[in-house]
């Protein structure tokens, strides 16, 4: 298992809605145009070299990070990434490389198999260095493990560290996910 022994969190005030009321731009919540910052980083599928997606611990071989993409299929493991453990201690964590700019969480629970498994309940922490993180308020999860739960920022936030901490879960911690947002600075 790996835990972060310096992760400090601060809570800031960033709220979540299903209607994008901050900085970024009015087609959150819409299908976005080319350019917005509301646009699907394509995490795992269209990967970028500087982009490292790292867990907090991993249920076991074929269960990891890697397995987190949204849409992911089930091939030889489980179609998501799933926990070790059902505790808040866990998250999974994309590292830009450099400040990105997030809007919003694009989050579905276990594809295909044996089992209904998704997240019911999460925060976001963000980070610039990796060793003081800042957490969002708990943001509403999925319903289900199929459906792609779109979630938006008030206020976009400016993070080379992302994290995704499962605070309730339906059966067990496992999901796939993206994020949504442009580079650092573009509208802000």
């Amino acid at each position: 298992m790996l835990y972060l022994s310096t992760l400090r969190i601060g809570l800031l005030s960033v709220v979540l809605s299903t209607v994008f009321a901050g900085d970024c731009n009015e087609y959150c919540g819409k299908p976005a145009p080319e350019g917005s910052c509301c646009e699907r980083f394509g995490l795992n599928v269209n990967r970028d070299s500087d982009v490292v997606i790292t867990a907090s611990t991993s249920y076991g071989s074929g269960y990891g990070p890697e397995r987190a993409a949204l849409f992911e299929a089930e091939v030889g493991g489980i179609a998501g990434w799933a926990a070790a453990s059902d505790d808040a201690k866990q998250w999974i964590q994309v590292d830009f490389g450099s400040p990105r700019q997030v809007t919003g969480v694009l989050l579905q629970g276990r594809g295909a198999g044996c089992c209904n498994q998704w997240v019911t309940s999460f925060r976001i922490l963000f980070s610039n260095d990796g060793e003081i993180f800042y957490s969002t308020p708990t943001i509403e999860g999925t319903f289900d493990r199929h459906t792609v739960a779109r979630r938006y920022l008030d206020r976009p936030i400016v993070a080379r560290y992302v994290r995704l901490n499962p605070i309730t879960y339906f059966g067990h911690i496992t999901l796939r996910f993206d994020l949504l947002g442009c580079e650092a600075g573009i509208f802000g």
